[in-house]
């Protein structure tokens, strides 16, 4: 009787505490990341929508090498930040090339996907959005 009493107890703790974690985790929404090229321009960029502020800069570390963006232009709806930066050609080459990048922002990482990082910087990709 003590064992079904304790298994129950167990299941009970392991329920709420996953409802709870759950809960947390659908309520935020990580940052979105969307690659592409300027038409008029050429120059290759990085879109962030997050919570939060925009900042001036914003580093990515690309196996083990770093580089930095600058932010040009920044706007705010609602409680989310759409900030776009500027990626110089020896930093997107970087990116294009490696294994795993991170975009570093102050007290956060985030991870950029090479598949993302191609489809939205390859000639074709912008080729169908013309």
């Amino acid at each position: 009787m003590r064992y079904v009493l304790a298994v129950l107890v167990l299941f009970a703790v392991q329920a709420s505490s996953s409802e709870v974690l759950g809960a947390g985790a659908s309520s935020t929404a990580g940052p979105r990341v969307v690659f592409g090229i300027d038409a008029k321009a050429g120059q290759r960029y990085l879109q962030l929508t997050e919570r939060g502020p925009a900042y001036p800069t914003a580093d990515v570390n690309c196996d083990g090498n770093r580089g930095t963006m600058t932010l040009t232009r920044s706007s705010s709806t609602g409680n989310r930040t759409v900030a776009i930066y500027a990626v110089p050609p020896k930093v997107s080459e970087v990116m294009l090339k490696s294994a795993e990048c991170r975009l570093l922002l102050p007290g956060q990482e985030i991870a950029l996907g090479r598949r993302q990082i191609r489809a939205g910087w390859s000639p074709q990709a912008q080729a169908a959005k013309h």
